[in-house]
């Protein structure tokens, strides 16, 4: 019968020990019944007028197109892009241009809200070219100056028309 090799542990194995947590228990009365959750009725605000802010251009009326919508003291335009009221693209392959057509376009519906592009605090812009990028930055710094709005930029594939180069959506409070 073969004789079983003895290994020596020059380390001892590690301990497990468990600690107990310590458990909360729920308040109970003195009869032992829970007591009931306390229930504090909350005010619903009163509903925020909602308008529709049309700034009066030929091209939309026959579309089921809203430009601009005003809920409270928050108005939120539709993509907007460098189309003139009759429904003409501006500055077809500048960007720059098309940039300041639809800033005009979007201070157009703010002004039917009672707003201006200063009322502006976040804008997304869609651009077909990212190398016309920083084109767009300058033009919309000259729109601006110093009261940049939070914005969003994204590169898209195309927009509705082949000759758009920007589309641009804005969120403006004017209390």
């Amino acid at each position: 019968m073969a004789k079983k090799k003895r290994i020596a542990r020059t380390h001892p194995a590690p301990k497990v020990v468990a600690k107990a947590r310590a458990v909360k228990a729920a308040p109970r009365s003195k009869a032992g019944i829970k007591p009931k959750s306390r229930k504090t009725k909350v005010k619903k605000p009163a509903a925020w007028p909602t308008s529709i802010v049309d700034p009066g251009w030929a091209w939309d009326d026959k579309l089921p197109y809203v430009q601009g919508k005003k809920v409270g003291p928050f108005i939120y335009t539709a993509g907007q892009s460098a189309i003139e009221s009759d429904g003409t693209i501006v500055g077809k392959g500048d960007i720059k241009a098309q940039t300041h057509k639809t800033f005009e376009n979007i201070r157009a519906i703010l002004r039917a809200a009672g707003a201006d592009l200063q009322d502006i605090v976040k804008i997304t812009t869609y651009i077909t070219d990212e190398r016309e990028f920083f084109k767009m930055l300058e033009a919309r710094g000259e729109v601006f100056g110093n009261n940049l709005p939070a914005s969003t930029a994204v590169v898209v594939k195309a927009l509705a028309y082949p000759e758009m180069m920007i589309e641009i959506e804005a969120v403006a409070i004017k209390m």
